[in-house]
């Protein structure tokens, strides 16, 4: 099991939405794709009058933030994440209630809805945390009507990922610290979804990032290393603040790959 999908880890990692908020800033502040992920990402999302819509491991709602009163008449969302704390986040970000919107503690291998109830689900950046993928999907499917549509977003194990490994790896020969890849990811995710639906197309956000501050770097990688234990590579912070400051006052800004993804699937 990847240290990613550890529930002791993933609990710790998502208790409130603090790490995920530093990671959202990196790259609303420094990705070269203005449009930015969010936007895009609600673009490709199909909803219709009177549908059912439940988003998975919502984390803090930002992906609905400003767009909830852009529902469809007649549709209820269901917000929903494993984490207490993040759906208190969520709650917060959202402060224009709808009676439309719910929010539930769900945990997406046991789903507690009927068979075929929704006619949208959404996964956005959270199978990769799922201990047992298998049932997690199984459930998905069980709970989307035939004609629904599953939205699953993921990251590389490229990208930003290797491009860190690399620079921990100067200071620290032996790490782990993103050496392990994700278990669902841009690379396997079309042959796993494939699995469990007839239809499965990639949508590929083309994106980069061009860092002009290195303390939001820092803070990024801080807030991603706290999902494991690897406090040696943790010590070495300092050492990685300059040597990223020196690539971005050399070149301007630190530039790293940015490979993400959107799978859409239907039955």
């Amino acid at each position: 099991m990847s240290i990613m999908n550890q529930q002791k880890n993933v609990k710790h990692q998502y208790s409130d939405d603090k790490n995920l908020s530093a990671r959202i800033k990196l790259h609303a502040k420094h990705s070269t794709n203005r449009k930015g992920f969010y936007p895009w990402l609600f673009e490709l999302i199909k909803l219709a009058d009177n549908d059912s819509i439940l988003e998975l491991g919502c984390g803090n709602g930002m992906l609905w933030k400003g767009k909830t009163s852009k529902l469809p008449v007649g549709s209820r969302l269901i917000l929903s994440d494993f984490s207490e704390g993040m759906l208190n986040a969520a709650k917060e970000n959202l402060s224009s209630m709808q009676s439309n919107i719910d929010f539930q503690q769900i945990d997406i291998q046991n789903i507690p809805y009927t068979n075929a109830f929704f006619d949208t689900i959404i996964a956005n950046h959270m199978l990769y945390h799922i201990p047992n993928l298998d049932n997690a999907l199984s459930e998905v499917r069980r709970v989307l009507k035939k004609n629904g549509r599953f939205y699953a977003s993921t990251l590389s194990n490229g990208g930003i990922r290797q491009y860190l490994h690399d620079a921990i790896k100067k200071f620290v020969p032996d790490t782990c610290a993103f050496s392990q890849e994700i278990s669902f990811n841009m690379e396997n995710g079309s042959k796993i979804l494939g699995q469990y639906f007839s239809s499965v197309e990639r949508h590929d956000y083309i994106d980069s990032l061009a860092i002009t501050d290195t303390k939001d770097l820092m803070g990024w990688l801080d807030s991603s290393m706290s999902v494991s234990d690897h406090s040696k590579e943790k010590e070495r912070l300092s050492y990685l603040y300059e040597y990223f400051e020196k690539i971005r006052i050399k070149e301007g800004s630190i530039n790293i790959p940015n490979e993400t993804c959107l799978f859409v699937c239907t039955i």
